[in-house]
């Protein structure tokens, strides 16, 4: 029997936001491996496909992988090895491995440091890829504002990118999307009005989308000075050059 290791997304909270390819795979795989920053941690991740697993006619058996948030680089690269050993082992011994990703599996996610460290290491090891949902397209639908049209540039920047790097991308694109940005987007306003965006330039501030708690805020750039932004972890915020009053509120 040969096994495989397949990514899932599972789109970006809204537990109705993932594909029907997504959840045949989780009732079918032998295991459903879910990343965690500590041992004790909940996993988001896992309490949104729970009703899935529930409806299989056998349990899945539930693989939780540690992936500290550390900048130690020479122990990150230990616990991928750690991780992508135990996956490995069990794809040889025929067993079929779902590694469950909020979003996208390619898109700012866990899994493309784990998929790359098995590609290296375990070369002969089946890989599959199951897209999902991302927060980039589930934030503007909530928003109602479009990422892209006609010729505009879209350019994704890091909650932490060097400010100058900033600038220097504000001044190409025509839409700006800034991830898990909520601690700072103040300090960015500035910077945006210096690469040429104008008062009346359209932003969108989405929190929590699809999950409990959820806040959607659109209004110009001069608006958005004055907004209080909560910090939160899951909080982007969509930047665009033209102005879309229609959507204000």
């Amino acid at each position: 029997m040969v096994g495989k290791f397949i990514g899932v997304g599972i789109g970006p909270g809204d537990p109705e936001l993932i594909t029907v390819k997504a959840v045949k795979t989780l009732k079918l795989v032998d295991a459903v491996a879910v990343p965690k920053t500590h041992a004790d941690a909940p996993s988001m991740a896992l309490s949104l496909i729970k009703h899935i697993l529930e409806e299989r006619m056998k349990p899945a058996e539930v693989l939780e992988l540690v992936f500290p948030m550390t900048k130690d680089e020479l122990e990150v690269k230990k616990l991928w090895a750690k991780n992508a050993l135990v996956i490995a082992e069990k794809v040889e011994r025929g067993k079929t491995i779902a590694f469950i990703t909020l979003g996208d599996p390619l898109f700012y996610s866990t899994f493309i440091y784990l998929f790359q460290t098995i590609r290296q290491k375990y070369p002969h090891v089946a890989l599959e890829i199951i897209p999902g949902v991302t927060s980039l397209t589930a934030c503007a639908a909530r928003a109602q504002i479009p990422l892209a049209e006609r010729e505009e540039v879209v350019a994704i920047v890091p909650s932490d990118l060097d400010f100058k790097l900033i600038e220097e991308t504000s001044g190409h694109a025509d839409t700006l999307v800034f991830m898990k940005c909520a601690h700072r987007f103040k300090a960015i306003i500035p910077i945006l009005r210096k690469a040429g965006f104008t008062e009346n330039a359209t932003v969108a501030l989405v929190r929590r989308c699809g999950m409990p708690g959820e806040a959607v805020t659109v209004g110009s750039l001069t608006d958005a000075e004055g907004w209080v932004i909560p910090e939160d972890y899951f909080s982007m915020a969509i930047v665009k050059r033209s102005e879309f009053t229609i959507n204000r509120r």
